[in-house]
């Protein structure tokens, strides 16, 4: 499996798999039937919406897995300038991967290109909010080396010279 830099070509394949991810986890904490929510909310849904994915091309931090034409997997990344008094921070805004695809580091993959990208273009620290009940994120993170704290924010210092991505 193949991890690339996104490209436009991908934006409906992705839209796909990251719309399946959404409805796949609006089944597990909210009552409402997904069918019955209103059709211009789910079409803002994500970063790959069509307000959004465009500006997550432009950092190059946003990633698929691909393999044999299918996407596996993507993550939605940007570089964010003067947060948390970082002057470069990389924002995760979102990530999937398909349930095929999954326990077979492509999450891992994806996201420690991201991480590596972002530190290479000078990001010193990586950010990522995380749902308290999705374990296998929330393992996935600090497996790559994440600081986890109670308001589910992942924090990474790029800059640990320990830190192997």
């Amino acid at each position: 499996m193949e991890i690339r830099q996104m490209k436009l070509k991908d934006a409906e394949k992705v839209r796909g798999l990251e719309l399946s991810c959404i409805r796949e986890y609006f089944a597990e904490t909210i009552e409402n039937n997904w069918d019955d929510l209103p059709k211009e909310w789910k079409d803002n849904l994500g970063a790959s919406s069509a307000n959004h994915f465009g500006s997550y091309l432009g950092d190059g931090l946003s990633f698929v897995a691909e393999e044999d034409g299918e996407i596996y997997g993507f993550i939605f990344a940007k570089i964010l300038e003067h947060v948390f008094d970082v002057s470069k921070l990389v924002w995760i805004e979102n990530m999937g991967v398909h349930p095929y695809a999954r326990r077979n580091a492509v999450g891992y993959r994806l996201l420690r290109e991201t991480l590596r990208k972002g530190r290479e273009m000078g990001a010193e620290a990586g950010h990522s909010m995380i749902q308290s009940g999705n374990a296998p994120s929330i393992m996935l993170h600090k497996k790559i080396g994440f600081f986890m704290d109670r308001r589910e924010v992942a924090l990474l210092d790029l800059k640990d010279p320990k830190l192997k991505l």
